[in-house]
């Protein structure tokens, strides 16, 4: 139990290949791949990218923490 919520291994599944899909897109837009138009599409996707790398170090302390056992604040 983290923060009140117990995390199954099913949901560290789907939410990591949401994660995984997420970071493709944004290799293929970053090496323009799939091309954008304007500053502020560059920006949302630098937003993104961003977002994108705090899911996916929580989303590792999270898989972390229910591999090793951890019940923290639970």
């Amino acid at each position: 139990m983290i923060l009140g919520y117990q995390f199954s291994v099913p949901s560290l599944i789907v939410t990591g290949t949401l994660l995984f899909a997420v970071l493709v897109f944004q290799v293929l837009v970053g090496k323009r791949v799939i091309r954008f138009k304007g500053r502020t599409h560059a920006n949302v996707h630098k937003c993104l990218g961003y977002w994108v790398l705090v899911g996916g170090a929580l989303h590792g302390l999270l898989a972390l923490a229910v591999y090793a056992g951890w019940r923290i604040l639970g």
